[in-house]
């Protein structure tokens, strides 16, 4: 998806025991606002996450870098945060393709006005035979996503969702909404072929 000025996008790669092949999230940025460089929020990015979300992932499955990329695609800097942010729970994962589904909710109504992530390091013992989750795990993880917000707005960065090219939205939508889905979520080409 295209980045203009004024904003760009954040990759977050995961590596562990627990995935059979790397996985990454992306999460888009509104950062007119802040006079940080991308790798400053990469960092910053990298301790919300650790503070806020890895209290709910397991610990066969760590966060390794946050890349961020500035708008405009063609000129904008780029800059990597590299470490090792490990999930806090320590209980066997579910198999790799298995993740938690975040919705991205915007004030637009159709498929242009949300997104998803589907993060990886569930926890086996929260998932029921019938795949949904824990109904006070869901809120606790959804809650974190707020609180992880709340750390990005607090550094002059809000979470956008950006829009590919002939998306009827064409600036990027603020989003209004993290929340975690009750049932799990599989990704089709996260599986072994």
């Amino acid at each position: 998806m295209p980045i203009p000025s004024g904003f760009a996008q954040a990759n977050f790669h995961f590596e562990g025991a627990g995935l059979f092949y790397p996985a990454e999230v992306t999460l888009g940025l509104d950062v007119s606002l802040s006079s940080d460089t991308p790798e400053d929020i990469a960092t910053m990015l990298a301790a919300a996450w650790e503070a806020e979300i890895n209290p709910s992932l397991t610990n066969v499955v760590t966060l390794t870098q946050v890349r961020v990329k500035f708008g405009p695609d063609a000129t904008g800097p780029s800059g990597d945060w590299n470490g090792a942010n490990q999930g806090n729970v320590t209980t066997t994962g579910t198999s790799s393709q298995v993740s938690y589904l975040v919705k991205k909710g915007t004030a637009f109504g159709g498929r242009a006005g949300r997104g998803r992530m589907y993060v990886p390091g569930v926890p086996e013992a929260q998932v029921g035979s019938d795949g949904d989750l824990d109904d006070t795990w869901v809120a606790n993880m959804t809650a974190g996503f707020l609180d992880f917000a709340g750390v990005m707005v607090a550094n002059d960065v809000s979470p956008v969702l950006l829009h590919g090219t002939g998306s009827p939205l064409a600036s990027p939508t603020p989003i209004t909404s993290l929340v975690v889905d009750g049932r799990v979520a599989t990704q089709r080409r996260r599986n072994r072929r």
